[in-house]
């Protein structure tokens, strides 16, 4: 956008894409008064555009980059003090994943319009991201969400000790919920011989009918708490929680394809 039609619909220079004072978005620095790209910086808006596709959550893509060590931008103020530099707010990756800025456009009364900076995210990714956060908008008004608990959030284990966390993907218009070993999400590691992938409605039946029969029968009730209270008394060292990983310790787990 020239500086004529940026008079014409009465856009100051700051927001046609030069810069006259404040800190630039991520992934951007000021020079000669305009916003010009940071490599490195821009890298990371990329990655965090492209793997909030694929988890379709920014709780679980803050929880990756929480485990990454992945900060915000960081600059030095007037009186030379180190400011951001912090792990990532869920309120500020969705700003970032809706600032049109990273399209090489500015917002003016409510309207876009081409800038004279350089885009970060082609049009592709952007559209991408948008579709996905406009579902997941939709589906928290409509309160589908609040149907479909993730029961054992918190709960679950793999082989290796690693928390298994909820999670979905979407196919043909289809929403399907897991567990996924920890590791498959922060480590952004394929399938192994530990890490489980594991179809929720299939393992939430499966806990949900042994604690139903459970409740149902007294004396394995009463065999429990006096198994819980005999460990306790002997001090086990075993982590808090793990005694509920999925794996083979449960006699019905061979049935359960995952």
């Amino acid at each position: 956008m020239d500086g004529r039609a940026c008079r014409r619909l009465g856009i100051g220079s700051k927001t046609a894409g030069s810069a006259s004072g404040g800190v630039p978005p991520l992934g951007y620095r000021v020079q000669d008064h305009k916003l010009v790209i940071v490599d490195g910086e821009a890298e990371l808006v990329r990655a965090i555009f492209r793997r909030y596709t694929e988890l379709g959550s920014v709780r679980l893509l803050k929880a990756e980059f929480d485990a990454q060590g992945r900060n915000s931008k960081s600059w030095t103020s007037v009186a030379g003090r180190v400011i951001g530099a912090k792990p990532f707010s869920r309120g500020a990756l969705y700003l970032m994943l809706r600032n049109r800025t990273y399209r090489g456009e500015i917002v003016h009364k409510g309207q876009s319009h081409p800038s004279e900076h350089p885009p970060i995210i082609d049009p592709l990714l952007w559209d991408a991201v948008q579709i996905r956060l406009a579902g997941n908008t939709a589906e928290r008004n409509a309160g589908t969400r609040s149907h479909q608990p993730s029961l054992l959030a918190g709960m679950l284990f793999d082989a290796d000790g690693n928390r298994m966390t909820p999670t979905h993907a979407v196919k043909k218009d289809t929403r399907y919920h897991y567990y996924v070993s920890r590791p498959l999400i922060t480590q952004d590691q394929r399938e192994s011989a530990t890490a489980l992938r594991i179809p929720a409605e299939e393992i939430e039946h499966l806990v949900t009918s042994r604690v139903r029969q459970w409740l149902l029968d007294p004396g394995g009730i009463y065999q429990a708490t006096r198994l819980a209270d005999r460990q306790l008394s002997a001090g086990s060292s075993r982590a808090p929680g793990k005694s509920a990983r999925a794996g083979p310790s449960c006699p019905e787990h061979d049935s359960v394809p995952f």
